[in-house]
Order: structure tokens, then C-alpha cells, then sequence
């Protein structure tokens, strides 16, 4: 009887082997559970990598914030060299013209020079001719001619020495109308003034008539055709008016090339538009 009792109390005791085990798959659920959700060791690995590759990006962004920033510079720098490249071409193109102008002006007057030369040749081979023709005429020096230079008291009129010969100037401007060959109404009477005074102390000396203009350019005619044409129209005057010896004359055009002062200023332009009557130590004796 004693015996039963004690079997009953041992079966209430210990729980079916069932309910262990349901017990047991739910402590692994919560357990799983728990471990998934909070803090453990798998969820602090994957935390510490989410970190550092967060940590790598900004590092990235950083650098290629650097990288850019300094391409900026770059760029600006290239920009800047590129408008001083520009402009050093531009002032390059600018000094090449200037000079392709002075050598095209250089050339024309190497042209207007040479044209001179054959002119001056031509007629100093005609006054030779002149001179030598027939056995009518002979050419001897004469050496005082600056012993007594003459008076000419006509206001802008010069006289002056120039090594054996003696130059009278007269400013073109009181000859002719400006950047032509056509004489003023007053130059006739000027001309005949010179005349006279030739004629009183050179009477057989040989003359020359030197036409003489600035650096201005006159258009279509060139500067030695103007001062060619303008010596000729001395000539004629000399000779058909106030009676000079054709045979004593000659005429040159030096267009630009012999200015006596610098072009640089309206006076000095106004100087070198001249004619020059040259008288020569030589002379012509009639036979």
C-alpha cells in the first residue's frame, strides 16, 4: 500500500519526455531569434565592415575632391598661358606686318633710287654730248666759286656751301601747288629773281636743277616722277623766260631719297619739298 503512492508521486514529478522537448524547440526558436535581432557576435562583424567601407568611400571622395580642385587649377593656368600665347602672337603678326611694310617701302624706293640713277645717267650723258658736240663748247673747272657766294635778298630763300658747289634752295611749296608739277602764278616771278642772279655770277657755270619731296606718299604718280616732273618745269622757265642757256642746264628727280632734315615734323617735311639750283665749279666756253 505503501508502495503505490510513491509510484504516483514520481509520475507527477517527471514531466513527458513531449513537453521537453516542444520546451527545448522553443528555447532554440527564441534563442535563434534573439541572436538574429540583437547584438551578437555575426551582427558586430557586419556593422565593423559596413563602417569601414563607409569610411573607404569618403576617403574616395575626398581624394577625388583634391583631384578636381587641383585640375581647376590646372585649367586656369592653361587658360592663362593660352591668352598670353595668344596675344604674344598677335603683337608677333603685328611686328611682322610693320616689317613687311618698311621692306615694301624700302623696295620702292631701291626702285625710285635706280630710276633716278638712269635718269641722272641719261642726262649726264646728254650734257657731255651737249658739251663736247660739234667742238663748240669745252668744260673747264672753275675753284672760286666759294670765294664770294651771292647775296639773294629773298625771304626762304638759302644760300649755302656744299663741298666744290654752291646750292641755292627754294621751298617748293612757293613753286608749285602741293604733291604736283604744276607751278604756282608766282613762281615766274620768283624764278626769274633766281635767274638773274645766276646770270650776274655764273654766267657760264653749269646748273643744275634739283627737284626735292618728303616721305609723303602722292598717290598714283611716285615720288620721282613728281620731282623729275617739277625740275623739267624749272627748265622751262629758266630757259624760255628769263633766257638761261639751255646747254648750261640740267635737271634731276630725286623724288624722296635727300631730305636735308627728318620727316618727322610738318616743318621738316616743308624743308625737304625743295628745289635746288646747283651751281657747278665747271664751265661751258663758247669757241
Amino acid at each position: 500500500m505503501l508502495t503505490q503512492p510513491c509510484r504516483e508521486r514520481r509520475s507527477i514529478a517527471t514531466p513527458p519526455s513531449g513537453f521537453v522537448a516542444l520546451c527545448l524547440g522553443w528555447w532554440l526558436v527564441i534563442a535563434c531569434f534573439s541572436g538574429c535581432n540583437g547584438p551578437g557576435p555575426f551582427m558586430n562583424s557586419t556593422a565593423q565592415q559596413q563602417s569601414a567601407w563607409e569610411q573607404q568611400q569618403a576617403s574616395r571622395i575626398q581624394d577625388l575632391g583634391r583631384r578636381a580642385s587641383a585640375l581647376d587649377v590646372d585649367n586656369r593656368d592653361l587658360h592663362t598661358q593660352l591668352a598670353q600665347a595668344q596675344q604674344q602672337v598677335k603683337l608677333y603678326s603685328e611686328e611682322i606686318e610693320l616689317l613687311r611694310g618698311r621692306l615694301s617701302d624700302t623696295a620702292s624706293q631701291l626702285r625710285e633710287f635706280q630710276v633716278a640713277k638712269v635718269q641722272a645717267d641719261r642726262q649726264l650723258s646728254a650734257l657731255e654730248a651737249t658739251t663736247t658736240r660739234g667742238g663748240s663748247a669745252r668744260i673747264t673747272a672753275n675753284n672760286s666759286l666759294q670765294e664770294s657766294l651771292p647775296v639773294i635778298d629773298i625771304p626762304g630763300i638759302q644760300v649755302r656751301p656744299d663741298g666744290d658747289v654752291v646750292r641755292i634752295e627754294l621751298p617748293a611749296d612757293r613753286l608749285f601747288h602741293q604733291g604736283t608739277s604744276q607751278l604756282l602764278p608766282t613762281a615766274a616771278t620768283l624764278l626769274n629773281q633766281i635767274a638773274g642772279v645766276v646770270a650776274r655770277n655764273y654766267p657760264r657755270q653749269i646748273v643744275g636743277i634739283e627737284a626735292h619731296t618728303d616721305n609723303v606718299p602722292l598717290g598714283a604718280a611716285s615720288s620721282h616722277q613728281v620731282t623729275a616732273a617739277q625740275s623739267t618745269a624749272v627748265f622751262s622757265v629758266l630757259t624760255t623766260r628769263a633766257q638761261l642757256p639751255a646747254e648750261q642746264l640740267f635737271t634731276v628727280g630725286y623724288g624722296a631719297n635727300r631730305p636735308v632734315v627728318s620727316n618727322a615734323t610738318p616743318a621738316g617735311r616743308a624743308r625737304n619739298r625743295r628745289v635746288e639750283i646747283v651751281i657747278y665749279p665747271e664751265t661751258v666756253d663758247g669757241t
